[in-house]
Order: C-alpha cells, then sequence, then structure tokens
C-alpha cells in the first residue's frame, strides 16, 4: 500500500510541476514577444536652446544703447543747468566790475539761496556784500533796506573794501543812513588805505569836496599817483582829480608825493 501511494504522488507531482525544459521555452516565447524599446535620441532629450534672431538682437541693442544715450543726455544737461556758487576771487572781480547783481540776474536768481546761505552762516565778507546789495536793491530777493545795511556793515566790519566804500558813499549821500560826511571820511580813508583803487579815488574826490584835513592831502595823491589803473575811463578820471588836489598843495609837496610812494 505504502509503495503503491509513493508512485501515485509522484505522478501527480509531474502533472503539476512541468519540466524544467518547458518553463525555459515559454520564457523564450515571450522574450521573443516583447519588442526591444527604440533607443532615446540624444538629440530630442536635450533640451533645446532657442536662439535669438538677428531681427531680435539688433533691436535689443538698439533699445539700450537709446537708454544709455537718453541718460548720458539727461546728466550732461543737468551738468550744464547746474550753476556753481563763485569762489572768492570770481566775486570780488564781479563786484569791482560792478557786474555782480547782472550776473545773477543772468543766472535767473537760481543762487539767491546759496548766496544767502554764505552771508548769514559762513559770513564771508565778499558774499555779505553780495547779499547787502541784493537787499538794498531787491534783486531776487524781497527789498530790504535795513537788514542790507546790517549786511554791508558786518562786511565793512570785516575790512571788505568794497563795503568799506559803498557804506562810506551812503553816508556821504545819507541814503538809507543818516548823512555824516566825517563818518564817510573814516569809511573812505580806511578803503583807501587798504590799496583798494576805487577807494583811492573815491578818497581824493571826498578831499576835493572838502572833507578829511590838509594832512590827508599828500598821502592821498601818493596812493593814487601810484597806483595802476587798467580801465581808461577810470584812469582818465583819477588824473583829473590828482589835478584838482594838486591845486591845493604846495608844488614841492606834490612833487615829493610822486616821488614817493606812501603805501
Amino acid at each position: 500500500m505504502l509503495v503503491l501511494s509513493s508512485v501515485c504522488l509522484a505522478q501527480e507531482a509531474d502533472e503539476i510541476i512541468p519540466p524544467t525544459e518547458n518553463i525555459f521555452a515559454g520564457l523564450d516565447m515571450l522574450a521573443s514577444d516583447v519588442k526591444p524599446a527604440a533607443p532615446v535620441s540624444s538629440t530630442a532629450a536635450t533640451v533645446k536652446t532657442v536662439e535669438p534672431s538677428r531681427a531680435q538682437t539688433g533691436a535689443a541693442v538698439s533699445t539700450a544703447v537709446a537708454t544709455l544715450t537718453a541718460q548720458t543726455s539727461a546728466a550732461a544737461a543737468l551738468a550744464v543747468e547746474t550753476l556753481h556758487v563763485y569762489s572768492q576771487d570770481e566775486l570780488i572781480a564781479l563786484i569791482e566790475q560792478d557786474a555782480h547783481l547782472k550776473r545773477v540776474l543772468k543766472e535767473e536768481c537760481q543762487l539767491s539761496a546759496d548766496i544767502e546761505a554764505r552771508a548769514k552762516v559762513l559770513m564771508l565778507p565778499s558774499y555779505q556784500y553780495l547779499w547787502a546789495d541784493m537787499l538794498l536793491t531787491g534783486t531776487c530777493t524781497k527789498r530790504d533796506p535795513v537788514l542790507g545795511v546790517e549786511f554791508l556793515s558786518d562786511s565793512a566790519n570785516q575790512g571788505f573794501p568794497p563795503a568799506l566804500q559803498k557804506l562810506a558813499n551812503l553816508y556821504f549821500a545819507g541814503r538809507f543812513v543818516q548823512q555824516d560826511n566825517r563818518q564817510a571820511a573814516i569809511l573812505m580813508h580806511e578803503a583807501a588805505a587798504l590799496g583798494y583803487v576805487s577807494a583811492r579815488i573815491g578818497w581824493v574826490a571826498m578831499l576835493n569836496h572838502g572833507l578829511g584835513s590838509p594832512l590827508d592831502y599828500e598821502e592821498a595823491y601818493s596812493w593814487l599817483h601810484h597806483s595802476v589803473i587798467a580801465d581808461n575811463k577810470q584812469h582818465a578820471e583819477a588824473s583829473r582829480l590828482l589835478r584838482q588836489l594838486a591845486a591845493k598843495m604846495p608844488a614841492n609837496v606834490v612833487d615829493r608825493a610822486k616821488r614817493t610812494q606812501l603805501d
């Protein structure tokens, strides 16, 4: 009985588990049915870079150039329109030529705030003079003679010759201040002593009008006689005034004043 059972089990096992060669034959059939995948193209797998056309590149360059040109032009225009405050030498030259107010007006009053700041805060005598004249005449600011004389006096107190001379003329004429020949003579003499040619001319003119003292004649004559005057009109005026003053002096004193430079 046991032998029979073993034989039967072996037969059943042969039916359930197929032979090995049958298994491999089946795999071969499956393999033959599977088609190999197409190889992936390296070109297709690579992301294609889209290059701009020549027209697009040209347009971009043109736009960049136009933008840069516009910025450069704007910067250049700003540089042209930007006004710089005057240097001390430049302003003094304008004042001596009596062109300072014309210059301020020519620049359409754009520097008024800067001029005021340099007069008030920095207390520069040349700018105090300019700001004073602007206040006295109402140039690019509200006319204010009281404040104008104050700034003119501040400039004169710092020994600025044009301010000394202008203040002297105001006292001599009695304009904005009470007429005072003595104060006018003191201020004009001080400006002349500093070598300011215009004040030396003014000082001789005052002496010819009876201000000052005869003791001042020789010194005043020597100052103006030895001054170098480039302007022809001013030179002619100085010569005329010197002739008038010489008529009030002894001849030997005039000769001595011509020979000796009393600076």
